[in-house]
Parts: structure tokens; C-alpha cells; sequence
């Protein structure tokens, strides 16, 4: 950490010096002035509306998401905003729509016994079936340079099951990629479907928890799978092994004497096979769901267009507790909705952007980036003509990296396609906002964390847009129902937004736009 955070402000330092050839050329007494109506009050007022519990949790497509993209479109309205989609009953909204695939349903019997759906199994793919099929017991599923678990038993178009962790007489080898290498390897051989046992139930409950909500409902994706495709895919299951002894009628202090006895003889453990039914049904439900878009024209350079940013969906009811993500990301939606405010008042005043502004609030981050997905696919305006994203995802905290200091900002992208952008913010916030730190340390490629990686600027950079990534950290409570409107610093989020803000103003007034002298070759 200590190396990063010195390369982070060495990378500072250098930058700073190099920032001092950029001029900034808006009029410092306007950028102020706008900037300084961003306040405390009111971002705690549009926050504590976005967050509360009558919004639910803004989950993807469900009723809580809706109103906060009323409520957004409204307020865009409001402020004098058009909304540009064409062709649509309300031009604030950009719609498409998206496909929940889930399992319904998900039984294996035998024996009089049955492991039930996210009690006992944890399905992965999507196939459904129901039917009465071969399951092989294959050992750890496993082929080494001294044991093949595959040898001498055909297994296609049959279920496998094996233990997920192979033992240390497998060698090094067998503990690189376990399961991903094991599930691929099971559908080389022709597997229909793969059970994998962890050593414990404990194990099997640690696994599972992590993605138990997440499973439960479901995947959204672009595509509406076929009904072919279903039957056709390879399955993977994560299975309590407990459970599964009982299933298939076994002594499990015996089966694991008899696995033993095979090591010792440098064997692989021998061939089971088993008669189960399966009833497993995956289903598809179209989910429609929409950006919020808002659009400031800009006067002599008005067909350029700067992107400001932010997602406003977040995870919903989990468990039966509503997860309200006031500050992911209902604290960079809010800072969002307080900076059009500052350049509505500026309009009014006869002071409007050169640039044309879209702000825009997006669907689905929280299921894959999917709502700018979408948008960098069907641009409202062309990718070409537009100079840059600011985007916004949490803002409205701190972590323990900066308790002592909650001042401060993390910086991401800025100088990943244009040395000019970095260098405008640099300068930008030396001139503005000099007492909120920026830091760098996640700003990385190849940083462990992703971030880059990980919001919706990323769909922009991609298509060759200058980008730079607002965010304060993670911290306890992120995806918990505990990230409420009371655990928010609203001075440190005002003075984010504020930054945000002053940057946003002087990429919208500059004579030139940043140059893209950098290359993302988009790799992830």
C-alpha cells in the first residue's frame, strides 16, 4: 500500500508541474459564483428523497427504479432540460429491455430424498430438464499427470459428480483454477451437467452466501436466450454435500475410506454411477427498464456534447430488507441532479454552456454496466462529437484509507486517453477546490481492484471518449442495508460535486476540446 500511495503522489507532482501549461479560460467569478449554489441542504434534500424506503432500493426494472426515473425526468424538466429521445412518449426516458433469467425451479432425487433449490443447490448456466438421467461419480473431476478421474468411463451426454477440491497427491497442479479448469474440462468430455461437492457443508455455506441474493434473482442480460439453447447448455451445480450422500444412499464415513484407499495406491477414486431425477426449469422474463437523459444545448459550439454521468439503480430488497444505496449511488445521482441545478441558474442568468451538456442517469450498473452499455451502442448523440464522460459513482462517503482525511476525492481514468484532460482537471482543482484531495492510488489499469473497470465511464472509454471516475471508496456498508442517508458526509460529497461541477463547466466553455493522444485497447 505504502508503494502505491508513493507512486500515486509522485504521479501527482509530476502531473501538477505539467498542469501549469494548461490556461483554464473560463471566468473564474462564474465558475464560482454557480459553483458555490451546490449546498449541503440541498443535496440532503434530493438524497433523503432517492434513498428513503418508498423507493426500495431502485432495483433494475422493479417499481422503485421507476420512481426514481420519474422523479429525475421531472426534475430535468423542471430545470429547463429537454429531454432529447425521439420517438418516444416521454423524450427523458431512453428504454430498452432487458431479460431476467432465473431458475424457478431445481430438484435432484433419489433414495426418497431430494436437494432443493438454494437449500441444498446453487445452480450455474441455464439448462432445464426434466428427466431421469445417469449421474458418474468421477472422483475430483480432475486429470493430472498421475491421475485421470475420466479414464475408462464414458460420460457424454451424462451427469458427473466430483469433489471440488482434489487432494495434495493430485500435485501443485491441480490447485490452479480448480473449478473453472474442472467444469471446463467435464464439458470437454461431454458432460450434460456437472455436481460439485465442497469438503464441508460449511464450506458449501461460505460459498454460497456471498451470492446466494444474487442467484436467487437472477441474471439480466440484453439477449433473450433461445428455448434450444436452454436445453442445449452445459449445467453447473454446487451442491451441500451432506445432502448428497443422502441422495445417493450413501455412507459417507465409508465412501470416504474407500477414496482414501484409492490414493494409496495412487489410483483415482473408482467410477459410481447412480440413478437421480432432475426437475430443473430456467426461465426468461423481459424486464423493461430506462436511462434518464436531459439535455442542455450549448450555443456556438453546441454540436459537441460533454457526458455527465451517474447510476441510479441500486440492488433492491434483499432478504427482505431494503438496501436504500444512498451512497451507491444515490449520493453521485444527487450530485448529478446539483450540478444541472448550478447550470440551469447559469442559463437563466444569460451564461449557458458553449458545449451542449447530456446529463444522464443510467439503469442497470449494478447488473453489469448494462444501462451505458446500452447507450454507447445507441448513442443519442454521436460518440464522435462527444468530448468527454464525468461520471459519478459514490461520493457521498469515505474509507478507512482516509479517516483522518475526508477531504479528498479518488481520481480514476482522467489521463487513460487524454493527457490535456488530466491536465484541465489537475488545474482545475488547484484553481477551485485546492483544500480536496485528489487521489490517484486506484488509478490504474491493472490496478486488483478494477475500478477502471467497474462504472459506467468504462462504456465510454472504450468507444475512444475521455473519461474520469468520481469515487470515494468502499466501506462497511457498501451492498449492505445499512448504506442510509445518515452515514453521509455531506460536506466532503459537496465539495466533490462542486470539483465536478468546475471541471464540467470548463470542458463546456474551452475553445478546444481535449485531445485524445492516448490509445485503450480494451483490454480488461
Amino acid at each position: 500500500m505504502k508503494k502505491t500511495n508513493l507512486l500515486a503522489a509522485l504521479t501527482f507532482a509530476f502531473t501538477s508541474m505539467n498542469a501549469q501549461d494548461i490556461k483554464l479560460e473560463s471566468n473564474a467569478e462564474d465558475v464560482q459564483k454557480y459553483m458555490n449554489t451546490i449546498t449541503q441542504e440541498e443535496l440532503k434534500g434530493h438524497l433523503s428523497i432517492l434513498a428513503s424506503d418508498e423507493y426500495e432500493g431502485r432495483e433494475t426494472g422493479e417499481r422503485g427504479q421507476k420512481m426514481a426515473a420519474d422523479y429525475i425526468a421531472k426534475h430535468f424538466m423542471n430545470k429547463g432540460l429537454v429531454g432529447p429521445v425521439k420517438d418516444n412518449p416521454n423524450p427523458y426516458f431512453q428504454q430498452f429491455d432487458l431479460y431476467n433469467q432465473k431458475y424457478t425451479n431445481f430438484t435432484i432425487s433419489a433414495n426418497g430424498k431430494s436437494a432443493k433449490l438454494f437449500d441444498d443447490i446453487f445452480p450455474y448456466g441455464n439448462f432445464t430438464i426434466k428427466e431421469d438421467v445417469e449421474l458418474i461419480f468421477v472422483g475430483f473431476g480432475d486429470s493430472t499427470k498421475t491421475f485421470d478421474d475420466y479414464a475408462g468411463v464414458d460420460v457424454k451426454g451424462k451427469g458427473v459428480i466430483f469433489f471440488q477440491d482434489s487432494p495434495d497427491e493430485y500435485g501443485p497442479e491441480a490447485k490452479v483454477n480448480g473449478l473453472r479448469r474442472k467444469a471446463k474440462y467435464a464439458a470437454e468430455k461431454g458432460a450434460a451437467f456437472a455436481i460439485i461437492l465442497p469438503e464441508s457443508d460449511e464450506k458449501f455455506n461460505t460459498q454460497t452466501s456471498r451470492y446466494a441474493s444474487y442467484l436467487k434473482k437472477g441474471r439480466l442480460t440484453f439477449n433473450k436466450p433461445q428455448k434450444s439453447n436452454e436445453q442445449n447448455s452445459f449445467g453447473l451445480v454446487l451442491g451441500k454435500p451432506s445432502t448428497f450422500m443422502e441422495v445417493l444412499g450413501l455412507d459417507e464415513s465409508k465412501f470416504n475410506k474407500a477414496i482414501a484407499k484409492s490414493l494409496k495406491k495412487q489410483e483415482s477414486p473408482k467410477h459410481t454411477t447412480f440413478k437421480v431425477s432432475i426437475d430443473a426449469e430456467f426461465s426468461t422474463m423481459r424486464v423493461p427498464t430506462e436511462n434518464v437523459l436531459g439535455f442542455m444545448e450549448g450555443t456556438d459550439l453546441k454540436d459537441e456534447v460533454l457526458v455527465v454521468t451517474s447510476h441510479y439503480d441500486h440492488v433492491g430488497i434483499i432478504d427482505g430488507k431494503i438496501h436504500n444505496g444512498a451512497d451507491d449511488d444515490g449520493s453521485g445521482t444527487t450530485g448529478v441532479l446539483e450540478i444541472v441545478d448550478a447550470f440551469a441558474q447559469a442559463k437563466k442568468d444569460g451564461k449557458g454552456p458553449r458545449r451542449s451538456i447530456l446529463f444522464m442517469t443510467v439503469t442497470g450498473e449494478e447488473k453489469g454496466l448494462l444501462g451505458s452499455e446500452y447507450y454507447s451502442e445507441h448513442p443519442i448523440f454521436p460518440m464522435e462529437k462527444t468530448i468527454a464522460d464525468l461520471n459519478v459513482d459514490m461520493i457521498g462517503r469515505g474509507d478507512d484509507a482516509h479517516k483522518d482525511q475526508p477531504n479528498f476525492v479518488y481520481v480514476i481514468g482522467s489521463d487513460m486517453l487524454s493527457s490535456d484532460l488530466h491536465s484541465i482537471h489537475t488545474q482545475v482543482s488547484q484553481t477551485y477546490k485546492s483544500d480536496l484531495a485528489l487521489d490517484y492510488t486506484y488509478n490504474e489499469k491493472n490496478d486488483p481492484n478494477r475500478y477502471y473497470y467497474r462504472s459506467d465511464h468504462y462504456n465510454f472509454a472504450k468507444h475512444g471518449v475521455p473519461v474520469i471516475f468520481y469515487f470515494n471508496g468502499t466501506h462497511e456498508d457498501y451492498h449492505q442495508p445499512t448504506d442510509t442517508v445518515d452515514k453521509i458526509a455531506f460536506g466532503p460529497m459537496q465539495n466533490r460535486a462542486q470539483l465536478i461541477f468546475a471541471t464540467a463547466w470548463e470542458l463546456a466553455h474551452r475553445d478546444k476540446a481535449p485531445v485524445v493522444d492516448k490509445e485503450d485497447n480494451g483490454s480488461k
